[in-house]
């Protein structure tokens, strides 16, 4: 449906439908290319004027197609045993604890999200596989599979792209917290921090709605149910530097919907936006405190 506005007339237009319904949808940066996930597992890349580019299916054969590299890392065969070692119990520190196998989070919304790069070369899409696991796959903006994102146990729906094009961030749930992950182009982990809460509410009850990364992408905004949480980075250290509370537009103790937005060429600027008769739009927030 496209809507056209002239003067005080409005135009509506049906440009096309899709029958199985859709998932998200996603304009890139330039607005030349739209991405719509659809209810029946398929990818779908149009121009500006709504001509097809590319369609595509998800597929659990997609997981081949990922670039990690397996050096056998818990491996017997491939550890150091020293005879210190077997001697003492030690375990191998180059050989990771536990290795995720992909659980799905069991508060996972089942929701698809669509995040592009910066520069409109590529999306990343985040959709639940088979019910059992939650995949982030990487595509060119003419619909090529790139990479598949590696098993990560408790990862959930919201995910941005950093602009400048290094990191997708996405959201994993563990037991006892919540953090922020971060993934690189071709799937592999890169990093992560733990969100921070207030004493009233354990951290792993938090229910993250989305984030999104301002316009230098200087600063990672996370939209919690009841604040957004601004983030910035330094000396390889993630640090809380403001955090809004979203008390004042609430009516009800039911939970409030709002939406968030960075300014477009102000990037420490935003608006958020809320369904509440108190307060429907809040234009004055002004984050400058890095």
């Amino acid at each position: 449906m496209l809507v056209r506005e002239q003067d005080a007339d409005v135009e509506v237009e049906i440009v096309g439908s899709i029958e199985s319904g859709i998932c998200a949808t996603a304009w890139s940066p330039d607005e030349e290319v739209l991405a719509i996930a659809t209810k029946s597992g398929t990818l779908l890349l149009l121009t500006r004027d709504f001509e097809p580019i590319e369609e595509v299916k998800f597929s659990v054969e997609d997981q081949k197609a990922s670039r990690h590299v397996s050096v056998g890392w818990g491996k017997a065969e491939t550890q150091f045993q020293g005879k210190h070692a077997k001697t003492q119990g030690l375990r191998d520190p180059t050989v990771p604890a536990k290795v995720d196998s992909g659980v799905l989070s069991p508060q996972d919304d089942a929701r698809t999200v669509i995040t592009w790069r910066g520069d409109g070369a590529y999306l990343a899409v985040s959709t639940i596989e088979d019910q059992e696991r939650r995949v982030v796959r990487v595509y060119s903006r003419e619909g090529q599979l790139d990479s598949v994102s590696e098993p990560v146990d408790g990862l959930e729906s919201p995910l941005s792209w950093r602009p400048v094009g290094n990191l997708i961030a996405g959201i994993q749930r563990r037991f006892d917290r919540v953090d922020v992950v971060f993934f690189e182009r071709n799937g592999l982990r890169h990093g992560e921090f733990t969100l921070k809460t207030g004493e009233k509410t354990p951290s792993s009850e938090l229910k993250i709605n989305s984030m999104h990364w301002n316009g230098d992408s200087s600063v990672l905004a996370v939209c919690l149910a009841d604040r957004v949480q601004l983030w910035s980075t330094g000396n390889y250290h993630w640090y809380l530097k403001q955090e809004v509370m979203l008390s004042s537009y609430s009516t009800s103790h039911t939970e409030n919907k709002y939406g968030f937005q960075w300014h477009p060429e102000k990037p420490l600027q935003f608006v958020i936006t809320s369904t509440s008769k108190n307060s429907c739009i809040d234009r004055g927030s002004f984050f400058d405190q890095c």
